[in-house]
C-alpha cells in the first residue's frame, strides 16, 4: 500500500465523518470519536482510510465507511456478529468468504447487506469484518454456501498497515 496523500481532518470533516458513521451504525459509534482526538485521512493506491494513532480505524467499501478490527477492539462498540468454528479461522484470515457450515452462531439482527463482525469460537475475539449475503431468516433455512463476504480480516493489508 503506497500513500498518495495524508492530512488531518478539520472539525467540519470530522463532523461529516461522524454523521456518515451514525447514519450506518447508529448513535453509539459517536461516543468513540471524541472531538479532541486527532484523526487523519490517508489516500493510498487501494483506497481512502481514516487513521488514528498510526492505525486504520475506518475504510471505504461501496460508499460506506466501515470500522476496522483495530477500531472495534479499542472501543466498546458492537455490530451484529457471527461466530465461526476453529476450522474456519485459517481460511477467513487468508481472505476467504465465510461459508455456512463453519458458523456456530448467527445473530438474529443480521439482514442481507448488513456489516457484521466475525468472531472466533474459543476466545471470542474478532478475526474479521464482513457483509452478510443473506438474512438470519434465510440462514436458519439453509446450511450451505457463502453467507458472509469477507471485507477485512486479520493479517490483511488494512490490519498490517502502519506509518
Amino acid at each position: 500500500m503506497q500513500i498518495k496523500a495524508r492530512n488531518h481532518l478539520s472539525k467540519k470533516d470530522k463532523r461529516a465523518l461522524i454523521a456518515q458513521l451514525t447514519e450506518f451504525f447508529g448513535e453509539e459509534i459517536t461516543n468513540s470519536l471524541q472531538k479532541d482526538i486527532i484523526i487523519e485521512e490517508v489516500r493510498t493506491d487501494i483506497g481512502t482510510f481514516i487513521v488514528n494513532n498510526r492505525k486504520i480505524w475506518v475504510f471505504d467499501h461501496e460508499n460506506m465507511k466501515i470500522p476496522t478490527i483495530h477500531f472495534l477492539r479499542q472501543h466498546a462498540y458492537s455490530l451484529p456478529k457471527i461466530v465461526v468454528d476453529i476450522g474456519a479461522i485459517r481460511f477467513i484470515t487468508n481472505g476467504a468468504d465465510v461459508m455456512a457450515p463453519g458458523i456456530v452462531f448467527f445473530d438474529e439482527q443480521i439482514k442481507e447487506g448488513s456489516i457484521v463482525v466475525i468472531h472466533e469460537e474459543r476466545a471470542n475475539s474478532i478475526i474479521g469484518i464482513g457483509q452478510s449475503l443473506i438474512s438470519s431468516k434465510d440462514f436458519s433455512k439453509s446450511n450451505k454456501g457463502k453467507v458472509i463476504k469477507n471485507l477485512h480480516h486479520l493479517r490483511d493489508s488494512i490490519w498490517e498497515f502502519q506509518f
